[in-house]
């Protein structure tokens, strides 16, 4: 877990960083200081669980599977990237593999396929729990609320998280919704909601773990809410200056999920500095790995274009065209 917690901020750090320096191309959907929501709620998700998140929880995805070094492919949109150079940034997923669905940006778009996925599980018999992600602005939305009405009229096994940020990128809270917090929206489609400090990873898996083998013993939905403050604007372009500074200020010190669970473990004696150390080096030596083979990696062929338009092409389910495309 802390393993996950270190790499993902880690990631985020570096990859600003080239995104500052133009070594980046396209954008960056930054989720620095809410690692502890994202990799609480995917460390719950057995293998055979599908996850179905925002372009802001690539931490999630990472720890539900993804592939490090296809990630960073992805993002210069190379033909090893999980869209073969499609896209760029975070527009992600690997539904063979890790059982996470591809980002798509209009939110809350993933909670009605996860709905249906999860009633597709239902109907089959199979013990699997579908979880989707979204921000505080998608619960007003009416996609929202009908996901969670039909879920919970069938009982379907599915948990419904909800990473409030505080901010709708700059809508505040009491300017979202009237009630005092999104877990109280449960109530009104029968379902329980639980509402939890994202500072604090383990009381995070606690609850999507209790959510998840609700769902998965056939009690029906949860629906989740883990407050956690993002320390950077929607994206890259935005400096968020609509955020107090003593409130960012407040949560980068003292809520800050990595340097807390570091700390627990270190007070319990379950890691030491020296293993921090190491831990440290072995992220740094992995996201270098990952750097150099998305340079590395080919520009997608121009006439792969028209190629995995439909399923029965059998594109997907071969290797893409190496030849690569043009910088120019």
């Amino acid at each position: 877990m802390l393993y996950y917690l270190k790499l993902c901020r880690y990631f985020d750090e570096r990859m600003e960083t080239l995104y500052r320096q133009g070594k980046l191309p396209g954008a960056i959907y930054s989720g620095r200081g809410q690692e502890g929501t994202h990799v609480g709620v995917a460390f719950a998700l057995r293998p055979e669980d599908s996850l179905f998140p925002t372009h802001r929880d690539l931490s999630a995805q990472l720890t539900k599977g993804l592939d490090l070094k296809r990630v960073m492919a992805q993002y210069w949109g190379r033909v090893d990237g999980y869209t073969r150079g499609r896209d760029g940034n975070s527009h992600i997923g690997d539904w063979a593999g890790a059982r996470t669905f591809t980002v798509i940006s209009h939110l809350p778009i993933a909670y009605p396929v996860a709905c249906g996925a999860a009633l597709a599980y239902k109907r089959r018999g199979e013990p699997r729990v579908a979880m989707a992600i979204c921000g505080d602005g998608a619960t007003s939305n009416g996609r929202w609320h009908e996901s969670l009405n039909m879920s919970s009229i069938h009982k379907l096994p599915v948990v419904w998280v909800v990473n409030n940020n505080l901010f709708a990128y700059s809508t505040p809270n009491p300017l979202e919704f009237p009630v005092g917090s999104v877990a109280d929206r449960a109530g009104s489609y029968s379902m329980p909601g639980v509402r939890v400090e994202g500072k604090d990873v383990l009381d995070v898996y606690e609850a999507a773990k209790e959510a998840v083998e609700r769902a998965r013993s056939g009690d029906g939905p949860t629906l989740i809410e883990s407050v956690s403050l993002r320390w950077r604007g929607h994206a890259g372009h935005d400096p968020a200056k609509y955020v107090p500074r003593d409130l960012l200020e407040e949560y980068m010190e003292f809520r800050d999920p990595v340097k807390r669970f570091q700390e627990v473990l270190t007070n319990e004696g379950v890691v030491d500095e020296a293993a921090v150390k190491d831990l440290e080096a072995r992220i740094k030596k992995e996201f270098d790995e990952g750097y150099e083979f998305a340079q590395a990696s080919p520009l997608p062929s121009p006439g792969d274009v028209i190629r995995g338009l439909w399923s029965d092409d059998g594109y997907w389910d071969g290797e893409p065209t190496r030849e690569g495309g043009s910088d120019a």
